[in-house]
């Protein structure tokens, strides 16, 4: 896997620096608003602890803050995204992620962080200076949920993001815990040849619609799936579950999210399906426990075409029922992501 070169993208400290920052940072905050703002103030688990972000951040000490919140009132419209952020939680993640857009001499090396900028046409979940420093939320999500489960991320050996894009989350993951081999894989060719090129320390591969991966049986401690199983045509999305169950090694963990009846509230409110067919979905979820579209069409998703890749929701009940006792549930958190999906922790059995 080569190297690329430090932060290719990254506006360089002085006059230039905030003439290019000051075109991006206006609208992309914007844009990012409702986002952030569901991110940083989502329903919680009972150990909520934001464990990633707060190891990130005690890498920094207070002299790399106060040159970061200096470099930051320096961008205008900036200040007002940190200053405003609630919480000691958000004001982290600001700080993280504005510190690497604008280019921040030192946090880099000594966060581990990279500055996360694929190009327009390659597939991203998020962009922008909010973004800047990859996953932060989810690499937060994910290391609490496991924590409430009783799993520390210090135990954990070697971990998969299935389904990882861009790898936006696994390489805030890989920064927090250097130690853990991690890898990625998704079916979306050019965003993995990105990822390899830009993200070292990862080892990216491309995967099929269908199982099984190119890893060994029982070769894997970890695995997490954001919005994976939300996609799923469910006879599929079983597949794949027989697929982690044989990857990961016994008593291994596997954290998913996926559209529940939270998630039907949520589109809902934001006026994103009809009421006709929010009710289609949850009448759906209450007949038979699911409900799937193949919403992409013919072009598919980012090129990426399968008729079995759409959209999905899932109740807990229909799911446990297809999974127990091969799976043990230790952590369901419904809306936990974002307000919209369920938090499922699951341990091979």
């Amino acid at each position: 896997m080569s190297s690329p070169d430090p932060q290719p993208n990254a506006p360089q400290a002085g006059a230039s620096q905030v003439d290019a920052a000051q075109a991006d940072v206006a609208p992309a905050a914007q844009l990012d608003a409702g986002r952030f703002a569901r991110e940083l103030a989502p329903g919680s688990l009972a150990s909520e602890q934001a464990r990633a972000t707060r190891l990130l951040r005690e890498r920094l000490d207070e002299e790399d803050v106060a040159e970061i919140e200096q470099l930051i009132r320096d961008i205008p419209g900036a200040w007002e995204h940190y200053g405003g952020a609630q919480g000691d939680g958000a004001k982290r993640h600001v700080l993280l992620a504005f510190g690497l857009w604008f280019g921040a001499k030192g946090l880099a090396a000594k966060t581990g962080l990279q500055s996360y900028r694929p190009p327009e046409d390659v597939h991203a979940m998020a962009r922008g200076p909010l973004a800047a420093a990859g996953g932060l939320y989810e690499a937060d999500l994910i290391a609490d949920a496991l924590a409430g489960a009783g799993v520390e991320m210090t135990s954990i050996g070697s971990a998969l993001d299935f389904g990882c894009s861009s790898g936006r989350v696994v390489s805030t993951l890989a920064a927090a815990y250097p130690d853990i081999r991690w890898h990625g894989c998704d079916p979306n060719a050019p965003a993995i040849a990105w990822a390899t090129q830009n993200l070292p320390r990862i080892e990216f591969f491309v995967n099929g619609d269908d199982p099984p991966l190119p890893l060994i049986e029982g070769s894997i401690d970890f695995a997490y799936a954001i919005s994976i199983w939300s996609h799923f045509a469910p006879e599929l999305g079983l597949r794949w579950f027989e697929e982690m169950h044989r990857l990961l090694r016994p008593g291994g963990h596997l954290l998913l999210t996926t559209h529940g009846l939270t998630s039907v509230a949520h589109y809902a409110l934001l006026n994103l399906r009809t009421p006709e067919q929010s009710q289609e979905i949850a009448d759906a979820l209450y007949s038979k426990g699911f409900w799937y579209a193949p919403e992409f069409g013919e072009e598919g998703d980012w090129g990426v075409v399968n008729p079995h890749w759409g959209t999905a929701f899932l109740t807990p009940e229909w799911l446990l029922t297809q999974l127990c006792p091969r799976w043990r549930v230790l952590e369901f958190a419904p809306g936990r992501n974002q307000d919209n999906q369920d938090v499922y922790v699951l341990q091979r059995v």
